[in-house]
C-alpha cells in the first residue's frame, strides 16, 4: 500500500463510490447475501487492478475506505457471527502486519484479507458441488488462501519460466544438483503420502489427480527457484527505493548484507523511511522485488474458486 496521485487517486475513488451506490440501489431487488458477494468480487477486482496496472501501488484511501464497508457489512450478521467475523479479521490483521513487517508481504495484501473475512467471514456452500462438499463452518479466507497459493503456484511457473523477459543478473546461471535433488525428494514425499493414504483410507481417482496436479508445480518451483528470484528482482540503488519495497536479501552476498548493516541497524527485507534515509549516501545498488507478481490479482481469482468450488483441501479428501 503506497500514495498514489491525487488525480488519479480522486477519480479512482469517484468511481469506486458510484459502483458501490449502484450495487446499494440494485440491491432492492438482491438479497444480503447477493449484495455482499458483489461487493466483495468489486473490492476484490479493484485490488487486482491497482495491483496489476498500477505498479502494485494501492491508493490508501482506497484500502481504508474498503476496510469501512467490510466493518459496515458485517454488522448485518447475527451477533454470534459478528463476533466470529471481527476476531478473523483481527487475527489476519495481526498476523499479516507482522508478516508484512518481515518483508513478506504488501501493507495493501492484509487489508485486502481483513476486508474479504469481514465481507464474507464463513464459507458459503460451493455453487458447484453444492452438500457434496461443506466446510460451510470454517473460515472463508481459509479457502481463500488454498486457491490463491495453488493459482500463485502455477502462474509463477508459466509467467517466469516462459513469459517474462530474461534477466542480466541469470547471466551463467544452471541449475544445480542439489536443486534437482531437493525436487526429487518433494515429489518422493507426496507419492509417499498419497501412498499412503490410498492404503489406510483408499483414494478416488479425483484426488490422486488433485495430489499430482499440487505435487508436480511444486517441485517445478523447487528446481528453478533461484531462476525465479532473479527474474523477480530489480537492482535499485537506495535514492530508487520506495517505502514498502521488498529486499531480496536471500540473493545477497554475506559481504553485502554485513555493508548495508553497518549503514543502518534497521536493513532487512522491508524498505523503510529510516532505511532510506540512513543508505541515502550509498552508492551501492541491492536487488529488490520489483517484478514481483501481484497477489491481488491472484488472490481475485482465488475468493471465485472458492466460491465455485469451495475448500479445496475438503475437495481433495471428500473424493
Amino acid at each position: 500500500m503506497k500514495q498514489y496521485s491525487c488525480i488519479c487517486k480522486g477519480r479512482g475513488l469517484l468511481h469506486i463510490i458510484i459502483f458501490i451506490l449502484l450495487i446499494i440501489h440494485s440491491g432492492l431487488d438482491m438479497d444480503a447475501y447477493q449484495i455482499r458477494l458483489v461487493l466483495l468480487l468489486a473490492i476484490a477486482l479493484a485490488y487486482a487492478i491497482f495491483d496489476t496496472f498500477n505498479k502494485r501501488n494501492v491508493p490508501n484511501a482506497f484500502v481504508y475506505g474498503a476496510l469501512a464497508v467490510g466493518f459496515a457489512s458485517t454488522l448485518f450478521y447475527p451477533m454470534h457471527v459478528i463476533i466470529i467475523s471481527v476476531l478473523i479479521a483481527l487475527v489476519l490483521g495481526a498476523v499479516g502486519y507482522f508478516i508484512y513487517r518481515l518483508g513478506f508481504m504488501g501493507a495493501g495484501d492484509f487489508f485486502e484479507f481483513m476486508t474479504i473475512s469481514l465481507i464474507l467471514p464463513l464459507q458459503p456452500l460451493p455453487v458447484l458441488l453444492g452438500s457434496a462438499m461443506s466446510g460451510l463452518s470454517l473460515p472463508f479466507m481459509f479457502s481463500v488462501f488454498i486457491a490463491t497459493a495453488y493459482v500463485m503456484l502455477v502462474s509463477i511457473i508459466v509467467y517466469y519460466l516462459f513469459l517474462a523477459k530474461k534477466s542480466q543478473l541469470e547471466k551463467g546461471y544452471r541449475i544445480s544438483m542439489r536443486q534437482i535433488f531437493s525436487a526429487l525428494v518433494l515429489f518422493l514425499a507426496y507419492m509417499l503420502l498419497l501412498a499412503f493414504v490410498w492404503i489406510l483410507e483408499g483414494i478416488g481417482l479425483i484426488s490422486a489427480v488433485l495430489v499430482l496436479l499440487i505435487a508436480i508445480p511444486s517441485c517445478v518451483i523447487v528446481a528453478f527457484d533461484r531462476l525465479i528470484n532473479l527474474r523477480m528482482i530489480s537492482m535499485l540503488g537506495p535514492n530508487e527505493l520506495d517505502e514498502g519495497d521488498m529486499i531480496a536479501v536471500n540473493l545477497m552476498k554475506k559481504d553485502d548484507i554485513e555493508y548495508f548493516k553497518r549503514h543502518s541497524r534497521s536493513f532487512g527485507r522491508l524498505v523503510t523511511k529510516k532505511l532510506k534515509h540512513d543508505l541515502m549516501n550509498s552508492e551501492k545498488k541491492l536487488p529488490v522485488y520489483r517484478n514481483a507478481v501481484p497477489l491481488a490479482l491472484f488472490t481475485f481469482f482465488g475468493i471465485i474458486i472458492s466460491l465455485v468450488f469451495g475448500n479445496l483441501v475438503l475437495l481433495l479428501i471428500s473424493h
